[in-house]
């Protein structure tokens, strides 16, 4: 066990810990309110989503699909929400559930005040405010992914066999929200799954080859309906996004490094000022991992494969969000190992608020000119002027015009995926 002896939450007092959780919880939501009225939709996706609602009837989602996210939006659609609604509220759910799960896993590895500031920043940094009032899929699959992360670490720490499967249950769901999912956290799990051969790791075993075997057939399923496209030419099509700007179709210059390029950009900005303060919090967290061993090891098996996905295959802004909670965990860590808990607050409170201004007030502009224009097109409409005037965006985006590259002279349309 190595979680540091003054974050115990038993020694934080239930009722002020349920006052947190309470704030944090509201003052998120009343802030997500004014944003919820924009143009729609934001992504081409939304409308694939929209146009799927019925499920199971006729599925026009591209692969790999997400049938649980369109289960979801017909559920809510059926209960009397308009289609674009109906995905809404679940994405807003999500932006305020996945702080709070943050926080109450966070606050065992650093001080409750520095916890609960963290967890604040991961709520009110640009890209989770941003995907909080949209149709698309990631603020969900955050927080799913955060439940799975959460019952790994319970897991590594205690001798309940049940977190180890519930870890691998709530991984089979997240694979129906988002099949990347798998790829992001499968190597977590069965890194836990070997860590807990001997505690339940068999069970949880054939639980993940069910749960991927049962993911596959569906998608067949889905796939292999109708009058449409033959599934076969579904997945091509899906294949050749992903595949068009990755390392292995693009070589080392246009695709890993025109990759780390976008991966930096996307960390930068979603991180904002607090990003200067992560390489030497990682070096940091890297010499005292001894501190933390196991906790210090989840984190990259947390990180690394995400990163190597983004490096070598594909970058979209939203496949970052996943991430972010573990660049929290490496600040938190660093600052209490360095700093007083007191201190350690008051900067991730700075870190919070600075986070907030930059996605509040942020100068976004469809008439902008220069680099801004290009920053405010490819990253910066990740903003609260982004949002509101989204139907702008296409005035000053286009695809690739950063870095174009052979996959973009030969892409047939906008909005096909390619960055």
């Amino acid at each position: 066990m190595d979680l540091p002896e003054q974050s115990s939450p038993s020694k934080q007092g239930p009722g002020r810990d349920g006052r947190r959780i309470i704030l944090l919880a509201v003052v998120l939501l009343l802030s997500r309110l004014p944003l919820v009225p924009h143009p729609t939709p934001v992504h081409p996706d939304e409308t694939a989503f929209i146009s799927g609602i019925g499920f199971p009837a006729d599925y026009p989602v591209h692969p790999p699909g997400y049938p649980l996210w369109v289960a979801l939006g017909t559920l809510l659609h059926h209960a009397g929400l308009s289609p674009y609604g109906a995905f809404q509220v679940w994405s807003l759910a999500a932006s305020v559930i996945a702080p709070v799960l943050f926080y109450l896993g966070l606050r065992w590895l650093v001080s409750a005040p520095a916890a609960w500031w963290l967890a604040a920043a991961f709520g009110v940094g640009p890209l989770l405010w941003f995907h909080s009032a949209t149709a698309l899929t990631f603020a969900a699959a955050t927080t799913i992914g955060l439940v799975v992360v959460g019952l790994c670490f319970k897991a590594l720490h205690d001798e309940d066999r049940s977190h180890l499967l519930w870890a691998v249950a709530t991984l089979c769901i997240g694979v129906l929200l988002r099949g990347d999912v798998i790829i992001y956290l499968g190597p977590l799990c069965i890194w836990t799954i070997w860590r807990r051969r001997k505690h339940g790791g068999p069970g949880a075993l054939t639980l993940l080859v069910i749960g991927c075997l049962a993911y596959a057939a569906l998608t067949l399923f889905l796939y292999s309906r109708g009058e449409g496209a033959s599934a076969a030419s579904r997945f091509e099509h899906s294949r050749e996004v992903i595949m068009g700007t990755s390392v292995f179709r693009l070589g080392l210059v246009h695709g890993l490094l025109r990759n780390a390029v976008k991966v930096a950009v996307n960390v930068a900005w979603d991180l904002g000022l607090a990003s200067f303060l992560l390489p030497p919090a990682c070096w940091i967290l890297w010499r005292r991992r001894q501190r933390w061993p196991a906790s210090a090891t989840l984190l990259l098996w947390w990180l690394l494969p995400g990163v190597l996905f983004l490096l070598c295959m594909h970058v979209v802004q939203g496949y970052v969000l996943l991430l972010l909670p573990a660049a929290y965990v490496i600040l938190g860590l660093a600052m209490e190992a360095r700093f007083s808990p007191k201190v350690a607050a008051r900067t991730a409170a700075l870190i919070a608020a600075l986070s907030a201004a930059q996605f509040l007030f942020y100068p976004w502009s469809a008439q902008s000119s220069g680099f801004k224009r290009r920053l405010d097109a490819k990253i910066a409409f990740q903003s609260a002027a982004g949002l509101r005037h989204i139907d702008q965006r296409a005035l000053i985006h286009e695809q690739g015009d950063y870095w174009r590259t052979g996959a973009h002279q030969t892409s047939p349309a906008p909005g096909n995926g390619l960055p």
